[in-house]
């Protein structure tokens, strides 16, 4: 489902990555450790196709991540940690702009609030949000089309302990925030 071999990527004269290499099959959960600067969205933004790399080869969903297609998108979730929300916007009203982009019924986004627990936050401003609620509604655009693979950067930053667990074991073990998670 995904595939990396020999990645290699470097800004002005420092190598970021470095013959990176690994393979995921669908169904796994793969997690991406190390510490701050160490490469790990670079790497996540290369797997979907919003970086250029230097040497090496991705592909993912059995395709160059270079000539990805609109098609292959709606594949793929991504949450980075700093996706933006529209903050003049209520929690619902956020994801009907991604539910009418993927043509996806509006009651999902009450389904999908409800799943992050935002069900009491639909009505209300993002500028609003605390960091954790916000945290949370960017997890639940991600849930909203139902992708093939997830990639998560740092999905729990910001959550209280409480929310942190909440989100990993939630009802449907099978969307566990990791870093990247691949769908039957």
């Amino acid at each position: 489902m995904i595939k990396c071999s020999g990645v290699t990527k470097g800004f002005d004269k420092k190598t970021v990555l470095n013959g990176i290499t690994f393979d995921i099959a669908a169904g796994q959960i793969f997690g991406l450790l190390g510490p701050s600067g160490a490469g790990k969205t670079t790497l996540i933004k290369i797997l979907t196709g919003q970086m250029a790399f230097d040497h090496g080869q991705v592909e993912i969903l059995d395709k160059d991540v270079r000539r990805l297609t609109g098609r292959d998108n709606k594949q793929i979730g991504i949450m980075m940690d700093q996706f933006g929300i529209y903050e003049r916007l209520s929690c619902a009203d956020n994801l009907k702009i991604f539910a009418d982009i993927y043509q996806i019924p509006h009651a999902r986004v009450y389904e999908i609030l409800d799943y992050v627990g935002l069900k009491d936050a639909v009505k209300k401003p993002a500028s609003n949000l605390s960091k954790g609620m916000e945290a949370r509604l960017r997890l639940a655009r991600v849930f909203m089309h139902s992708p093939k693979i997830i990639f998560l950067d740092e999905p729990t930053s910001g959550l209280d302990p409480k929310s942190m667990r909440a989100i990993h074991m939630k009802k449907y073990p099978e969307k566990r925030s990791k870093m990247i998670w691949t769908k039957y």
